[in-house]
C-alpha cells in the first residue's frame, strides 16, 4: 500500500525540528561527525526518515548554513535600524553580534566556525551571508564619510569583525577565564577599534590598494 501524502505544514514542521536537531549535531560533531542515522536517532524515527524530506547529508547542511545566516542578518538589521548617528550603529550592532553568538552558539559555530566550503551556486546562502555582512559594512562607510573613521571600509570593517569574532570565539570556547568577560571586553574592544581608526590616529589603516 502506498504510503499517504504528507500535508505541506506536516512537511515543513518536521523540516523544521530536523534541522534543529542537525544544527546542534554539526555544531558539536562538525560535518564530517554528523549522520543522518543519528539524526533519526535524536529525532526518534526510522534511519530511512530523512531522506524523505532531504536529499543527502549535504542539504541538510545547507538549509541549516542558510538559516543561521537568515536568522543573524535579522537580528544585526534589526539592531541598528533605530540609530542614525554612523558610531552607535555599529555598537548595536557589535552588541546584536554579542546577543546572537550567546542565544544562538550553534547557529554561531556553524557560520563562523566549521571549516566547510561556500557554495557560490547557493543563491539564498549568498543572499543571506551579503544581508549579514552589510550592517557592518555600510556603518564603517558611514563613520568614514562623516568623518568619523578614517580608512578603507572594507578593511576597517574586517578588523571589527576580526575583534569581535576573538572575543565571542574565546568565550563560547570557555577561554575568558582570566578575570576579563566578554560583555566587558566587547565595548572595549570596539572603543580601541574605533580609536585607532579615527581620521589622523597614528597608524589609522589605508585602503590598501
Amino acid at each position: 500500500m502506498p504510503r499517504a501524502a504528507l500535508a505541506e505544514r506536516d512537511v515543513e514542521a518536521f523540516r523544521a525540528e530536523l534541522c534543529r536537531a542537525a544544527e546542534r549535531r554539526f555544531a558539536d560533531l562538525g560535518y564530517a561527525g554528523v549522520t543522518l542515522r543519528g539524526l533519526a536517532s535524536d529525532l526518534g524515527c526510522s534511519p530511512m526518515t530523512p531522506y524523505r524530506y532531504f536529499e543527502n547529508k549535504e542539504a541538510i547542511f545547507a538549509a541549516v548554513r542558510r538559516s543561521a545566516f537568515e536568522r543573524f542578518a535579522t537580528c544585526q538589521e534589526r539592531a541598528v535600524a533605530a540609530h542614525g548617528d554612523p558610531i552607535e550603529r555599529l555598537r548595536a550592532g557589535g552588541e546584536a553580534y554579542l546577543a546572537f553568538a550567546s542565544e544562538e552558539p550553534h547557529a554561531y559555530r556553524i557560520m563562523f566556525e566549521l571549516d566547510q566550503d561556500f557554495d557560490p551556486s547557493d543563491e539564498g546562502l549568498v543572499e543571506a551571508s551579503g544581508r549579514a555582512w552589510a550592517p557592518l559594512r555600510e556603518g564603517v562607510a558611514g563613520a568614514i564619510d562623516a568623518g568619523l573613521l578614517a580608512g578603507d571600509p572594507d578593511t576597517v570593517a574586517h578588523l571589527l569583525w576580526a575583534g569581535l569574532h576573538g572575543l565571542v570565539s574565546l568565550h563560547l570556547a570557555g577561554k575568558l577565564q582570566l578575570g576579563r568577560g566578554l560583555e566587558e571586553l566587547i565595548p572595549l574592544m570596539m572603543q580601541a577599534l574605533f580609536r585607532g581608526n579615527r581620521p589622523h590616529a597614528e597608524g589609522a589603516v589605508e585602503d590598501p590598494s
